[in-house]
């Protein structure tokens, strides 16, 4: 992929049949090895990256970011396909995209200040306007997920103590904050539910274990969900839509991590599945309609997309030379964003229509 204005490129295979007889003629064991391909240094370097996705409200167009210019910056392309527009436009500081506002063009980005990593949430009126939701010189913040209705956002912010991080509830519309999650323990908030009530919280003892505790904004107590003997790790998927229940993996008494769910009302843990390779993600759509899946298929991450009612697979294109990856589905539910990414191209990015198939590249 070139630095042309180009949305995405169509993963494409060409083969070679030979005749058969000319095939049967010929002596095999004399044929020259095919040389390998060669590209220029120059071609290397004009290799462009991109990454996220983000449907504007209206659906119309896709936020990401790309190093097109030599540093990361946000750029939005339309669904249909046609040339990027810069929203940021830094020559310093690498910047990314993290969302479109749900019910209007706003964005939200992050950037760090001369690569110090500490990464601070911005705010970009269609106008062009910033604004720093997370000011300070010593802090650390990220995103932390919208409610189901747009009208708020969490944060994660060190600000209080650079240690820990505490979790913010902001309004969409005034950027006035409360804080949810007072974080004194040194667990990580991982997930929100949807009614705002539960708070997931992680919690790393080595490499090899780890915890899952559940914060409840009601009577301000945490409940550890994952006790186990002897070393498992346990790590926070999702809450589902309806705050019924929390999803997450694990590897305890497997050998592959699969997905199971903990009932919030009665404290039930079950299976939900469960493959012959490591689940290393499970999410829903934003109503839940649909279940993505990644599952890594010795090294290479295989992406399933489940209708939950049905238990029907969504069907993906095919991509003989690479993998899907990164699917995003629009507030919707009817289009379906991912990037096909190969050992030998960068990613492309990619919309599906749901239901009729329609691919735009």
């Amino acid at each position: 992929m070139t630095r042309s204005a180009r949305f995405g490129a169509v993963v494409c295979s060409l083969g070679l049949t030979l005749d058969a007889g000319a095939a049967a003629a010929q002596d095999v064991r004399s044929a020259a090895p095919r040389a390998p391909k060669e590209y220029t240094i120059e071609q290397f370097l004009d290799t462009v990256a991109i990454r996220g996705a983000s449907f504007s409200a209206d659906e119309s167009r896709i936020l990401f970011s790309s190093d097109r210019t030599g540093i990361w910056n946000v750029y939005s392309v339309p669904v249909a396909g046609g040339n990027w527009t810069p929203v940021t436009t830094s020559t310093t500081e690498s910047t990314y995209a993290v969302s479109y506002f749900p019910n209007d063009d706003r964005m939200l980005f992050t950037r760090d200040q001369g690569g110090n990593e500490l990464n601070h949430l911005y705010v970009r009126t269609p106008e062009g306007q910033e604004r720093d939701l997370t000011p300070g010189e010593r802090l650390k913040a990220s995103f932390a997920g919208w409610t189901p209705d747009g009208a708020a956002f969490y944060v994660a912010s060190n600000e209080r103590d650079q240690r820990f991080f505490d979790l913010y509830r902001y309004d969409a519309t005034t950027y006035q904050r409360t804080l949810v999650y007072q974080n004194d323990q040194g667990y990580t908030p991982a997930a929100v539910s949807g009614d705002g009530r539960w708070v997931a919280l992680a919690k790393p003892n080595t490499t090899n274990d780890s915890d899952i505790y559940i914060w409840d904004a009601s009577t301000k107590a945490s409940t550890h969900i994952s006790m186990h003997q002897g070393q498992a790790n346990y790590a926070v998927a999702t809450f589902d839509p309806a705050s019924q229940y929390l999803y997450y993996l694990t590897d305890e008494s497997s050998e592959f991590t699969r997905v199971r769910r903990y009932a919030l009302a009665d404290r039930r843990h079950e299976d939900v599945q469960q493959a012959n390779w490591d689940i290393v993600f499970t999410s829903f759509s934003h109503k839940g309609r649909y279940c993505i899946t990644g599952i890594n298929e010795d090294g290479r991450v295989a992406i399933s997309v489940i209708e939950t009612a049905t238990g029907r697979p969504i069907s993906l294109p095919a991509v003989p030379q690479g993998g899907v990856r990164a699917v995003a589905i629009a507030r919707s539910e009817t289009k379906l964003a991912f990037y096909v990414n190969a050992d030998r191209a960068p990613s492309d990015l990619h919309v599906l229509q749901i239901g009729t198939g329609t691919l735009t590249s």
